[in-house]
């Protein structure tokens, strides 16, 4: 199935972007899928030319603008619109593509990498997308009343998943028939107060769980990096969810990450950034919390077929 994956990077985010781009490559992807970087003009760093071969030949980037869209919305906590541009990919790219998965630029792809989710059977939802933190804090979080009260907020019932839309895989003509992208801006103009994570709150706000539903293996994120669960969900899709990010200073996350940007750079045509030195960091595991969280996802099924 013709399959779109596309980073929609601001200016800050447009190096770490092509950082992923890389890593999807070297993962692997079938012929039937391609990689688009689509950003506005301001967005491209210079000597992006100059990048190597592997990641040139198979990457398209797609400057255009997604002003007439963006113009009239609040910005997010971050003070940009950026993370908006999804919504709108359907306008963007080329009608060969059925599917489109939109990607956030601060991941770490590995392992399979997105190859699985080429062809994925969706079962007739709109799209698919991982549960996050902020529905499995209910098996022994710390944030667990903050995040049921925020959820409540958008209307869902105490038992809805609510889904991150860090990676999603998207039936196009779905997405496009339900309008989506229109309703998802209407509903954060509307409801500024309650679109605390913008466009990821609206979008949970409007489906109400009515996606098919990834397994953390392609979202593994927040404090599942906390809770020593690597070698049970084998992850494909690291997603670094919190600030600062593995590329940012201050970073106090598994040092293995911040190296891995630091030496992808240092080959790039910006070999000073990121000036991160990365450093040891333990943070204690919380045993109640991840076997509570491992029995419930061992009761889950899930559309990439993986089983706790």
């Amino acid at each position: 199935m013709p399959t779109a994956i596309c980073l929609t990077p601001d200016r800050r985010f447009f190096g770490p972007a092509l950082c992923v781009a890389a890593q999807i490559i070297a993962c692997g992807l079938p012929p039937d899928a391609d990689i688009f970087l689509v950003c506005e003009e301001g967005d491209v760093w210079p000597r992006v030319d100059m990048i190597d071969e592997p990641l040139k030949s198979r990457l398209q980037l797609l400057v255009t603008s997604f002003h007439d869209v963006t113009r009239d919305l609040p910005t997010n906590s971050n003070g940009e619109h950026a993370i908006t541009r999804r919504l709108f990919l359907d306008r963007v790219l080329p009608e060969r593509y059925d599917r489109i998965i939109p990607v956030d630029s601060d991941i770490m792809v590995v392992n399979e990498g997105l190859a699985p989710l080429i062809g994925l059977d969706l079962g007739g939802k709109v799209m698919a997308a991982a549960t996050d933190m902020i529905s499995y804090m209910d098996w022994g979080g710390h944030l667990v009343d903050e995040f049921k009260a925020y959820r409540s907020g958008l209307g869902m019932a105490a038992d809805t998943l609510y889904f991150n839309n860090g990676l999603t895989v998207i039936d196009r003509a779905a997405w496009r028939d339900a309008e989506l992208g229109e309703r998802t801006l209407r509903f954060i103009s509307d409801n500024p107060l309650l679109c605390l994570r913008f466009e990821q709150s609206a979008l949970n706000a409007l489906l109400k769980g009515d996606v098919a539903r990834l397994s953390p293996r392609f979202n593994f994120m927040g404090d599942f990096l906390r809770l020593d669960l690597e070698s049970e969900i084998r992850p494909n899709v690291y997603h670094f969810v919190n600030r600062p990010k593995p590329w940012q200073g201050g970073w106090t996350g598994n040092p293995r990450f911040a190296r891995a940007y630091k030496e992808w750079f240092a080959a790039s045509p910006w070999p000073d950034f990121p000036d991160v030195r990365p450093a040891d960091h333990h943070t204690p595991v919380n045993h109640d919390f991840r076997e509570r969280l491992l029995a419930f996802l061992r009761t889950q099924t899930f559309a990439d077929g993986w089983s706790a």
